[in-house]
Formats: structure tokens, sequence, C-alpha cells
């Protein structure tokens, strides 16, 4: 089974203690991570690294389970594999305490490679587990440096869904972009064919990082005049989001 699914999983009672506290200071961990994690994980796709679809890397700083043992688990049968952080590591995180980049580009940095130095790490120790047969260690510093350059974000155009007005006059662009801060995000940019200038750039989320896998959730776009329509999923809750041009340009 390839692997799907790459996430952080939180310590649900520091975080529910620091909510409570202050919602300034409250790191919601799933959240803060999922877009560097997502970022790694589209940079090895497709992998199948031990036949688990889902790795959790789990955060513990008051671990609860007096039996809670640090280091890899998986259960086969169920395609899901997990591996708990030492307290050490774990408290790491949270003292980091950033949201975006807006707040802190030097703490942002640092909290990036942390995340994404912790993911190899385990990635490359699973991977040797199981004979070495991805060569992620041999791997691990590439992706590393890919992940600097571009500043932990990362735009696949996905050009069956990009779509040109039947005018030829606009074309509408829909990305899949991935990084920190942004977390796993559809943007839709209409684009001026004569002048290849963006004249509307819309995120079709209500706020960012957004936490869910996009991969696959775009399943139909279309113009309607002046707006571009994007559907997401085929089965219900199935919702459509409109892009509409501004009145100067239609």
């Amino acid at each position: 089974m390839k692997l799907q699914t790459l996430c952080f999983e939180g310590d649900y009672t520091l975080e529910k203690r620091e909510k409570e506290k202050s919602n300034y200071c409250y790191v919601n961990l799933y959240a803060v991570t999922f877009g560097i994690a997502q970022y790694i994980l589209t940079e090895l796709m497709p992998i199948d690294l031990d036949g688990c679809g889902k790795l959790t890397v789990c955060a513990n700083v008051e671990p609860q389970n007096e039996a809670y043992e640090v280091g890899y688990h998986t259960v086969p049968e169920m395609g899901v594999s997990w591996y708990n952080l030492d307290i050490e590591t774990s408290r790491r995180l949270y003292n980091l305490k950033r949201f975006c980049k807006a707040f802190s580009e030097e703490l942002s940095n640092e909290f990036e490679d942390c995340v994404a130095n912790i993911i190899m790490d385990i990635l490359v120790e699973i991977d040797r587990m199981q004979g070495g047969k991805n060569r992620l260690a041999e791997r691990r510093n590439d992706i590393l440096e890919r992940m600097k350059e571009c500043g932990c974000e990362k735009e696949i155009l996905l050009e069956k869904y990009s779509k040109l007005r039947r005018d030829s006059k606009y074309r509408a662009k829909v990305y899949r972009c991935i990084g920190h801060g942004i977390g796993d995000a559809i943007r839709v940019d209409l684009v001026n064919c004569a002048t290849r200038e963006v004249v509307v750039s819309k995120w079709l989320h209500d706020e960012l990082p957004n936490t869910i896998d996009m991969a696959g959730a775009v399943t139909k776009t279309a113009w309607d005049g002046d707006a571009f329509n994007v559907t997401f999923y085929r089965r219900s809750p199935s919702w459509t989001e409109t892009v509409e041009l501004p009145e100067n340009e239609s």
C-alpha cells in the first residue's frame, strides 16, 4: 500500500489547557505542521514506506498513558503506523510557538527546519527497517534543500481543471498550493489572455492553513459567463465555489 497520509498529532491535554488559557498562545500542532508534512509527502509520492497508508507522528509532552513507548509502531492489518516522539522533542516543537511567516520569519524558518528534520529522520529510520528500498537516507538532504529553496511552498497547476473561456479572452488557472502557512489549499487565478495579467486571485477556503488533503478534491470546473465555478467532491457533501471577474473586466 502506498503512503497517502502523513501528519502530526499533538498533545491533547496540553493543547486544551493552552486554548483555555489564551487563544493567542494556542498552538494546534496538527494544523501548523500540516503543510510541511504535505510538502514532504508530495516530494516522495508515490512511495510504499512500510505497507501502510497512514503515518502519524505523535507529540507528547505529558503522556497520559503509562504504557507510552517512544519510537515506531505499526498495525499493518489496519494500514496504519505511528511514531511516538520523546518528551524533549515534543516540548521543543511546542516551545517554538509560531503560527505563520507574518508573525516572525526567523521563528517560522526555525519551526520549518525542526518539523522537516523530525519527519525525515523518522522516514529514514522506518525505511532502514524495511531494508532501505526507498533510499531515503540518500535522498534526505536533497529533499530538505529543495524545501528551503522554495520557502516550503509549492504550486501544482491542475491543468485538467484550468480552462479557457469560450471567447478566449480569459483563462482560469487552478492551483493546488502546499506549504507552511498554507496547508493544502486550492487557489484560482483568472488571467487576461491579452495582457497576461492576473485580474483575480482567490483562495477557495475560509481560512489558511487549510488542513484537509486536497489531492483529488476538485472534480469539475466550468465557465458561466463572467464566473468560473469549481466543484469539490463527487459525493455529498459536495459544493461549488465561484470566482467572478471584476466589472471592468467582464
